[in-house]
């Protein structure tokens, strides 16, 4: 479980206490120096004005600054240095201005002028400590989300596990299961030995790498295939399966128990509606910098139940679209669409998710596992 932090401070509530801050420091400073009677308030109104041109200038400079989030630590120290420099001048610029007005008359500008660079550059080195906390409070919560997304990921990768063991190990699936493995061990022994493996390698899959974030795509098929020989054993005649997948996709990656449950979704709504024997088609292939998935069934979406089995209530299609959205925000997507009387799924995982996992060990289990077949 996942425990909510407190919401991070908004800007303007950092960029208002921040200001209001500097402002109080300046007045406690310069306090004791100050003249009697009119002295004090003069030298709020003066130190509190420095102080909203500083928070005017930096809101501007906020903006200028979104180009350079992200980027590299170069170049947002070039432009902190740079925008520093330009706006202290101007923040020298306006308190002039403001003098010359505030005090007409005592102010001279022949008075003022040598001071001016000195005094900028007070101000720059003012607005450079600023941006340096800016970037660093925006590269914390960047931070601060990319770990909280993990953790979101990783825990919902487990409820995945959790969520197909429940939905589909229950007891009525397990028993058709066994009942089609009892009827068919005096008719035909060597087809009910395959589906007492299919449901070994079925089961052992979900409880040895449920628990990986991501898994070889020939892992993750081989779960699918596992169910779906058992789903044709149970419906026989009722129920075609097409299982294509493109040839050097096997190894690469991809989040466990994702193909599973749309194909689970896609058996469940087909029998429940479409004409049979229902169709279902897993079509696995790479288009440029995608990994494209693509599962359909014949039928309708959500139909009302013809089989005894419950429909389940769109838990595991839910859960696989927070998955993906928690491991590749917006780079990767779920598509649906029900269509000439057809129900389409796509998934498109983004490229940076295909690092091929290359071991001894998965060479060794796949090797197995055809030896076996």
């Amino acid at each position: 479980m996942i425990h909510r932090r407190a919401p991070a401070p908004s800007f303007w509530a950092l960029q208002l206490g921040g200001w209001g801050l500097y402002a109080l420091l300046l007045i406690v400073t310069f306090m004791p120096i100050a003249s009697a009677g009119d002295g004090e308030l003069r030298l709020v109104l003066a130190k509190g004005s420095r102080a909203l041109y500083g928070l005017c200038l930096t809101s501007v400079m906020r903006l200028c600054y979104r180009p350079f989030f992200p980027g590299s630590f170069r170049r947002q120290a070039m432009g902190s240095l740079l925008m520093s420099a330009l706006f202290g001048g101007l923040w020298m610029a306006i308190a002039e201005v403001w003098a010359s007005w505030f005090y007409a008359g005592t102010y001279h500008w022949m008075d003022h002028r040598r001071s001016f660079p000195r005094y900028a550059l007070d101000y720059a080195v003012t607005l450079l400590g600023w941006s340096g906390l800016y970037f660093g409070i925006k590269h914390a919560r960047a931070w601060q989300r990319e770990r909280e997304r993990a953790l979101r990921a990783d825990t919902l990768a487990q409820e995945a596990r959790l969520a197909s063991l429940r939905h589909q190990m229950h007891p009525h699936f397990l028993f058709n299961a066994l009942t089609s493995v009892r009827a068919l061990i005096g008719e035909d022994p060597v087809r009910a030995r395959r589906m007492v493996t299919e449901m070994a390698d079925f089961l052992r899959f979900s409880l040895q790498k449920g628990d990986a974030p991501r898994v070889p795509l020939e892992e993750e098929l081989s779960m699918v295939r596992s169910y779906l020989a058992i789903e044709s054993v149970r419906f026989e005649e009722k129920l075609e399966v097409s299982l294509t997948v493109m040839p050097g996709t096997e190894r690469l990656t991809v989040p466990a128990f994702l193909i599973q449950p749309l194909v689970d979704n896609a058996v469940k709504h087909g029998l429940a509606s479409g004409p049979l024997p229902v169709r279902v088609q897993v079509d696995v292939r790479r288009e440029q910098d995608v990994l494209r998935i693509h599962v359909a069934n014949s039928g309708r979406w959500a139909p009302p139940s013809r089989t005894p089995e419950p429909q389940g209530t769109g838990t595991g299609l839910r859960n696989v679209r927070e998955r993906l959205a928690h491991l590749y925000a917006e780079r990767a997507d779920l598509k649906f669409e029900e269509k000439d009387g057809w129900v389409h799924i796509t998934i498109d995982i983004p490229a940076e998710a295909w690092t091929p996992i290359i071991t001894e060990d998965s060479h060794d289990v796949a090797a197995a596992r055809l030896a076996g077949r």
